[in-house]
């Protein structure tokens, strides 16, 4: 797995960032829930939403969130994806979960050969909000305002998906004009 900096990381080297945006599919990778959001133009939600998985074995949760992925992909011509990179937090069984799942997702946007980058939590916090330890409830209202939206649609997970595809989409942008 290739290393991670401060600046995004590609699964797909072999297909440079282009000029222009299509459509972005932030994901917040979750055993129990994963968010997700389809980004337009940089600023617009197209969809959002969380794929929920019931407690239980392990791959029947995963092969859900592959096929809810697989669906998404059908119905939305993506043109690039971006995670959340894994973070070891407190709860470090919960981690294991994340990794299984994250792990579904790649694989799926692999197959659907979409370019996938990985953002760390800090770097999307930062983004956002000018502060890498912003909490929920900060990052929740820098969005809002920078969507011109009263409120982020879905849930927590849906508005971090939001959250890591304007990331995505603000860091490409620099990329591009940095080339």
């Amino acid at each position: 797995m290739p290393t991670s900096t401060s600046r995004p990381t590609s699964w797909s080297a072999s297909q440079p960032l282009s000029e222009s945006t299509g459509l972005i599919l932030g994901i917040d990778p979750g055993l129990a829930r994963t968010g997700y959001a389809l980004l337009a133009d940089g600023e617009s939600v197209v969809a959002c939403g969380s794929i929920k998985t019931s407690p239980g074995p392990a791959p029947a949760r995963l092969l859900l969130i592959a096929d809810e992925l697989a669906s998404i992909l059908a119905r939305f011509s993506v043109q690039e994806g971006a995670l959340e990179e894994l973070f070891m937090g407190r709860n470090r069984t919960s981690v294991i979960g994340v990794a299984q799942a994250r792990g579904a997702l790649l694989l799926g946007l692999a197959r659907a050969e979409v370019p996938v980058f990985e953002y760390k939590p800090a770097t999307v916090k930062s983004i956002l909000t000018g502060y890498g330890m912003a909490d929920k409830a900060q990052l929740g209202r820098m969005l809002s305002l920078q969507l011109r939206r009263g409120e982020v649609p879905g849930d927590n997970h849906a508005a971090d998906a939001i959250a890591i595809a304007v990331c995505h989409a603000r860091s490409r942008r620099l990329a591009v004009m940095a080339r």
